[in-house]
């Protein structure tokens, strides 16, 4: 079995600022994924409070019209 080469001093620094540049490449992978994430859960939960808000007035507007219509006031409307 043969000794494998030993690497000069610059070639090891040259491998050094390579492996430090990929390092910084996937960091900054990091950041950007972390970011998208974040932003899809912000757009899930405003979604789901849309819904909900929505499902909410739906619920309000008909309490509304039930109240109106057996206080025999029609035109009476909260919004």
């Amino acid at each position: 079995m043969t000794k494998p080469k030993e690497k000069t001093r610059e070639e090891l620094t040259a491998e050094i600022e390579e492996n430090k540049k990929k390092i910084r490449q996937l960091e900054n992978r990091e950041k950007v994924l972390r970011q998208k994430l974040s932003q899809e859960e912000r757009r899930t939960r405003s979604h789901r409070l849309v819904v909900r808000g929505t499902g909410s007035k739906r619920i309000l507007l008909r309490v509304f019209a039930i109240r109106a219509t057996s206080m025999r006031c029609a035109d009476w409307y909260p919004f």
